[in-house]
């Protein structure tokens, strides 16, 4: 596929620390609001040869750290799979133009009221933030075939672990459906409160690169927004503790 031609269709993402950048279409509002398919992941190479995700490492060391890209679309979503393409240094210019406005949006949300949303779990109780007022909430952007999203898990499961006697909120967004999260759910534990189909509330977050995560405090105010970071656990808990 020539990146030319991919212009056309497809928005670049970043995910900071362990990239991970999808190419998704910029159509019908976009494929990960119309994803449905549940079915398991498959990482085609350039050369269309099936590539084992647990033989990351390998991959990363042959074309470089901070060089794989995740690029699928509508279609590939429905069949559930993703193309892993070698990020180019024109590719990583623009990449780096874009994590640098990414990051200025972010400095201009801190310290101000959370975009409000209402949306349900997966049990079907309905979950907002004007309802949870006078309560620290930690939110989590992520998504099921999100590499860095999953690596993190286990740190953020620690995490709830850690602040189970107190009176700390964890919600998990994702843009999945409730199918898609459920088979996902089979195969790994997540404890945070998972919520699915959370598209609109990403835009009212501008939410374009994940996993993201922030810790809001108990007037509803932004304290903290951060990527993937091998320190996840740390620098919310550090946070959370500042606000308790």
């Amino acid at each position: 596929m020539e990146y030319l031609f991919l212009k056309k269709f497809i928005k670049i993402y970043f995910f900071s620390q362990l990239i991970c950048l999808s190419y998704l279409q910029v159509m019908a509002q976009s494929s990960k609001e119309t994803t449905q398919s549940s079915k398991p992941t498959t990482y085609l190479l350039p050369d269309g040869k099936v590539f084992p995700i647990i033989k990351w490492d390998s991959l990363e060391q042959a074309w470089g750290k901070g060089r794989i890209m995740f690029m699928h679309n509508e279609e590939d979503d429905k069949k559930g799979i993703i193309h892993l393409v070698r990020l180019t240094d024109e590719m990583k210019q623009k990449i780096d133009k874009q994590k640098k406005e990414k990051e200025d949006s972010f400095a201009a949300m801190l310290n101000k009221p959370a975009p409000d949303f209402e949306l349900p779990d997966m049990q079907g109780k309905h979950w907002s933030l004007k309802a949870l007022r006078g309560k620290i909430i930690v939110l989590n952007f992520w998504f099921t075939s999100c590499v860095p999203c999953i690596q993190e898990m286990p740190e953020l499961n620690k995490l709830v672990q850690a602040y189970a006697n107190k009176d700390i909120v964890f919600l998990a967004l994702t843009f999945n459906s409730a199918e898609q999260v459920k088979a996902f759910l089979e195969k790994r534990t997540f404890s945070y409160t998972v919520l699915p189909d959370s598209g609109d509330t990403d835009k009212k977050y501008a939410i374009n690169s994940w996993p993201t995560s922030m810790v809001i405090d108990k007037e509803g105010n932004i304290k903290l927004i951060i990527q993937s970071s091998p320190k996840i656990q740390e620098e919310l808990g550090g946070t959370i503790d500042s606000l308790l």
